[in-house]
């Protein structure tokens, strides 16, 4: 399929039924989740714009911690240096191309496997061996070439485009900041980093994460037990959602093992639940007791590589059986994994079927069908129209929804986001 083809009057004839109001919308057509060409015109849309996250601030506590990893294949290397500074750079030797790091750990300095060219945690080039012949080359000035780099709540963003706007404004723009200040994130620490591979187009796992639909079907056996879907209430911002819910928390039985998160202890209920999106591909879920997000990573056009952080308060990690509890709880996220990667594969094959056509959204899609909306706005062209009327409709839902279900479910606290 060409560009022309993804553009031409055909294929976006395909896509308005996506554009339609939620009653009468339909989802993507399966090309959208496993053409090759589609796979690259989203890297330079949307992956090579977009802020990114890519870890925890604490994962490079100590001068020469680095992590090197790879989105949409292009290898990044991030390290903090000598300078207490954290940058993020392109993970290619100067010469040849080579990935200089590998992993994740502590370093003085990265040699490239290759030729033994050497960079500094700065990222600047230190050695070059048998370079006495060269000429029209700076040595001096070679470095690995830097990418913009910024944190909120302890997570890390990085962003391929040097004009990006800031990360502050992009969070803000979706209500991001605001809505998920009250969770402090970035008082929490990681007692569980989860990481696996799933079949699956990238846009599968952020859709799978917003739809309340499936949780009393796949997750009945785990944290659906108690998720009344009814009651659930989008609230749709320019490009994102977040919402406040009643549902029990990440752990067996939805028992809280260790307590309140001091910050929230008497302002939320045991049942209270919240999340919010943070385009393209970071999914943050809230509970009393802990936070999760669920980062998704494209390899390719069928295949994604998932991060799942658990978060907890430090004064959780010296309590009494923290060890044994922490088990539970990670042992948890990987049964409620597990039950989702089975349903994301199926998807997957689904869309790859000649005989696969797109079924209507339900209301219960509100914010898959408004995610699908701002990916299709990024990938061919912007429609504010659209949006503008998602955004009306969805507050009318969240109006309705207060009339049928006025009582708060979390001590009154989702009053503070109009949810």
């Amino acid at each position: 399929m060409s560009q022309i083809a993804i553009l031409d009057p055909e294929m976006r004839k395909a896509i308005q039924q996506t554009r339609a109001h939620l009653d009468e919308a339909r989802h993507l057509p399966g090309f959208y989740y496993t053409s090759e060409e589609i796979f690259q015109r989203e890297k330079d849309t949307i992956f090579m714009r977009e802020w990114l996250c890519v870890a925890r601030v604490e994962e490079f506590e100590n001068t020469g911690d680095y992590l090197a990893t790879r989105i949409m294949g292009e290898p990044v290397v991030l390290c903090r240096g000598s300078d207490g500074e954290l940058r993020a750079f392109r993970n290619l030797c100067q010469h040849r191309g080579v990935e200089v790091a590998v992993g994740q750990g502590n370093a003085k300095r990265f040699t490239c496997r290759y030729h033994a060219w050497t960079y500094g945690t700065d990222g600047r080039l230190t050695g070059a061996p048998h370079n006495d012949n060269v000429s029209n080359f700076d040595f001096k000035a070679c470095r690995l070439p830097l990418l913009k780099l910024d944190t909120w709540g302890g997570y890390v963003f990085i962003n391929f485009d040097p004009n990006c706007r800031a990360l502050n404004d992009c969070l803000d723009e979706d209500g991001v900041r605001e809505f998920a200040a009250f969770l402090q994130p970035e008082n929490t620490r990681t007692s569980d980093k989860l990481e696996f591979d799933v079949p699956c187009n990238w846009k599968f796992v952020p859709e799978n994460l917003m739809d309340m639909y499936h949780v009393g079907v796949i997750h009945k056996s785990s944290f659906g037990a108690h998720f009344p879907v009814e009651d659930f209430r989008f609230n749709l911002t320019g490009r994102g959602y977040n919402a406040v819910y009643e549902a029990l928390t990440m752990a067996p039985g939805g028992d809280i093992l260790f307590g309140a998160m001091p910050w929230l202890d008497g302002k939320v209920t045991d049942k209270f639940g919240c999340t919010t999106w943070v385009r393209p591909t970071m999914n943050i879920f809230g509970r009393q007791d802990m936070i999760q997000p669920w980062v998704a990573t494209p390899i390719s056009p069928t295949k994604t590589h998932i991060t799942i952080y658990t978060q907890l308060p430090e004064v959780f990690f010296d309590t009494p059986g923290f060890k044994e509890k922490n088990q539970l709880i990670a042992d948890f996220i990987r049964l409620v994994a597990t039950e989702d990667e089975a349903m994301l594969e199926s998807l997957q094959t689904g869309v790859s079927s000649n005989g696969f056509t797109p079924g209507p959204t339900v209301k219960l899609e509100r914010a898959i069908h408004h995610l699908l909306n701002y990916y299709l706005d990024a990938l061919l062209e912007e429609d504010p129209k659209s949006r503008e009327n998602r955004i009306e409709d969805g507050a009318a839902s969240l109006a309705e929804g207060s009339k049928r279900f006025p009582e708060p479910i979390d001590a009154g606290f989702s009053k503070s986001f109009g949810a």
